[in-house]
């Protein structure tokens, strides 16, 4: 196992949905709205694909839910300042880069979203990166993963891929990747640890 990708949101990154549903208190019935009527389901997959800018889906937001396109705006703009990142996982990306790891990162994410986070440090230790909305295709589609090996020349069973999604973990094992699956997060680096020490 020489190479190791890792997913961003969940895994890097703390996305944490019933955190910004419950502190987002502009109006407290817009996420109310939004997670309950499945609207990240059924719309955000699209965003991350780069079939809507932000202010599209800013308005598709405020068109679906009936509320105000300013609340929209700013809870566009919660969302994004909530992703925050978790501190053991870039100190583990560090240590693993300084131990001669190629690190990868394949992440279903937006253009601004992108944009708005690629300053980060934890950024300059991947040696390839693959932004869903840049590509045009996201995760579990295969597309996505045979692009990630065509790019870097990686052959998937030298490669762990660490995400959170179960779906996304499933797609790559199917196509022979070793995987680490980060739903829960002790779990995943434990999981990590043993393919590094293995």
């Amino acid at each position: 196992m020489k190479n190791i990708i890792f997913d961003l949101g969940g895994v890097v990154l703390d996305w944490n949905p019933e955190k910004v549903r419950r502190e987002f208190t502009t109006n407290p019935e817009l996420p109310r709205f939004l997670f309950d009527s499945g609207f990240f389901q059924e719309h955000w997959t699209e965003f991350d694909r780069g079939t809507y800018t932000e202010e599209e889906m800013t308005g598709k937001m405020s068109a679906l839910s009936g509320f105000p396109l300013p609340d929209c705006r700013e809870f566009m703009e919660y969302i994004k300042h909530s992703l925050v990142d978790i501190p053991r996982t870039v100190g583990l990306i560090r240590n693993l880069s300084e131990q001669g790891y190629p690190l990868y990162c394949l992440s279903n994410m937006s253009h601004e979203f992108y944009d708005y986070l690629k300053g980060r440090e934890v950024f300059r230790y991947f040696k390839g990166q693959i932004i869903s909305a840049r590509e045009g295709m996201v995760k579990p589609d295969e597309a996505i993963f045979h692009l990630l090996l065509e790019r870097f020349g990686l052959e998937p069973h030298e490669c762990l891929f660490v995400d959170d999604l179960p779906a996304n973990v499933k797609t790559a094992a199917d196509l022979g990747f070793h995987t680490a699956l980060f739903a829960d997060r002790e779990k995943g680096y434990q999981a990590i640890d043993r393919f590094i020490a293995g």
